[in-house]
């Protein structure tokens, strides 16, 4: 006996555009967790919001850690986690992305991302300010104060500093609430190649820190299909 011998009864479903939507919407779900991190590049001298998401590119460091994060993806024929970015070039051409079996991250990257009207740099904004984790990478001789982005969200900061001999001092800040993640801690002090993949694994944890204050969040357990 099959599983619809066993069914007392069945329903049909009736086509409408509330079951296409609801449809659509399931073919949407991603299978794999997904993650999506803003990164930010603030030069010497930069204190202005504006300022910063007007930056193009950043030093060779800094291009050099970004491309460190993933795999540079065509935004416009990327079939993985896009992140809420757009295939018609609005939010960039292109963006880092990093996946595993059970893992897709998208990285939003202000440098990758087109500044050059207001209109522009507002949705950059909203991008990036939407995002729960934030990568600071600053090269100011000052600190770094969350207040200069403007945002509800950000609950967590991973701030690099370039150091000497291409070492990097790491600062993290979150909201009280927000529990501990690893393997970064505040006050690290990381070499340059370890850099892109620490980084990396620390903003997925703390994405996944953040994810778990949701009410009836829960998280994605795998399991194994006896044969």
């Amino acid at each position: 006996m099959n599983s619809w011998d066993r069914r007392k009864n069945f329903h049909i479903l009736k086509k409408n555009s509330k079951l296409l939507r609801e449809l659509k919407n399931l073919d949407s779900r991603q299978c794999r967790e997904t993650h999506k991190i803003a990164v930010f590049y603030i030069a010497e001298g930069q204190e202005d919001k504006c300022s910063i998401l007007s930056n193009e590119r950043g030093s060779q460091a800094y291009e050099d850690f970004v491309a460190g994060l993933g795999w540079e993806v065509d935004l416009s024929t990327h079939c993985g986690f896009m992140g809420g970015l757009q295939r018609n070039g609005s939010t960039g051409q292109t963006a880092p992305y990093y996946a595993t079996s059970t893992v897709e991250v998208i990285f939003h990257v202000s440098t990758r991302m087109p500044s050059d009207s207001d209109d522009s740099l507002t949705k950059k904004l909203r991008h990036l300010g939407n995002d729960e984790v934030h990568i600071v990478w600053s090269e100011h001789s000052r600190d770094y104060r969350r207040g200069i982005i403007p945002t509800a969200f950000g609950d967590v900061s991973i701030i690099i500093y370039p150091m000497k001999n291409h070492m990097f001092f790491i600062t993290i800040t979150k909201k009280p609430e927000v529990p501990f993640f690893g393997p970064l801690f505040d006050g690290a002090i990381v070499n340059g190649k370890l850099l892109p993949s620490l980084i990396c694994a620390t903003c997925i944890n703390a994405s996944r820190a953040v994810k778990c204050l949701i009410p009836l969040y829960q998280s994605l357990y795998l399991f194994a299909v006896n044969m």
